[in-house]
């Protein structure tokens, strides 16, 4: 991941249950120097991030504002700079809130086409749909403006959507449930998007009670230990089950094991812990980053002869 700060740490951040909703499960802070340095996005006359591809045209992705939003949240509950980062924060919700859109009695962010997973333009992502769950309940609970926790209802909705509708959820040949962040015809089942996703669901039954909440939540906690292994390579992690392709160093230190530390933090389940310590360990060994840097460029090739061997 050209650009990223490999020495930033985005570790676990606030694991709790009541209603507060203060930090986020993971402490995303840190990234905010990848918007200051122009990594990820940059910010434009308004303060909303956005990116610059082909002929300097702009594009405004849902989940970097989304997650932009987060960041200032963030900064809000740590008691930094709190006015200046409320402003960013409610600059960045009222520009989500004006492209929602109704869509079978469901509010869905849809997103640009997607060359990598070769989605076109429309397609709805269950993790920014959960990401969305987390900032809008924030923005409820920051401001007390009913309208935000009612919108939440409505982004909840998405979750029963199947992807033959349009939608973001399947259930695989098991019966597990899966909330796919990139939606495609071929189950992707992107490990860290899935996970995100859940965030939000626990947020909202955290927020509301509501016991339908809890049992999805239950239902894909349960997906996830039926899964796990098949993310796992004997000396790193892989991404997704469909391309299979080898995370980063970045994604592997700030992603994968602080998930799998959340993860047990949350439900006490030890199969994530133990992901969580073989992960850790994995990043750690010389021997097994140098393997992922090999490996990560020869599998790409490899896939592309296994398919024409195929044909």
């Amino acid at each position: 991941m050209a650009g990223v700060d490999n020495d930033i740490v985005l570790g676990v951040g606030e694991i709790a249950f009541d209603n507060k909703l203060r930090g986020y499960y993971q402490d995303i802070a840190p990234s905010l120097v990848h918007i200051e340095n122009g990594v990820f996005a940059r910010l434009d006359e308004n303060g909303i991030p956005f990116c610059v591809e082909g002929e300097n045209k702009r594009y405004y992705y849902i989940v970097t504002i989304i997650q932009y939003a987060m960041i200032c949240y963030e900064f809000i509950v740590k008691d930094i700079e709190v006015e200046s980062y409320t402003q960013k924060f409610l600059r960045c919700i009222n520009w989500l809130d004006n492209k929602k859109e109704l869509f079978n009695d469901s509010y869905v962010f849809r997103s640009f086409r997607n060359n990598q997973y070769n989605l076109p333009d429309g397609w709805i992502s269950g993790m920014y749909q959960g990401q969305a769950i987390s900032l809008y309940l924030r923005a409820y609970l920051l401001t007390g403006d009913q309208k935000y926790f009612d919108t939440v209802g409505k982004i909840f909705n998405s979750f029963n959507i199947d992807y033959e509708e349009g939608g973001f959820k399947r259930i695989d040949k098991e019966g597990n449930i899966w909330f796919e962040e990139y939606p495609t015809e071929k189950p992707s089942y992107v490990l860290n998007g899935f996970i995100y996703s859940m965030f939000g669901l626990m947020d909202y039954y955290r927020i509301s009670n509501r016991q339908d909440v809890k049992e999805v939540w239950d239902n894909c906690v349960k997906t996830l230990e039926n899964n796990l292994q098949r993310y796992d390579v004997w000396y790193w992690s892989v991404y997704d089950q469909g391309k299979k392709q080898l995370v980063s160093y970045y994604y592997q230190k700030n992603v994968h094991i602080p998930l799998m530390q959340i993860m047990y933090r949350l439900t006490g389940k030890e199969i994530f812990n133990r992901y969580a310590i073989k992960w850790e360990k994995n990043l750690n060994n010389p021997f097994h980053r140098f393997l992922t840097k090999i490996m990560y460029r020869i599998q790409p090739r490899l896939v592309k002869i296994k398919s024409k061997i195929k044909k």
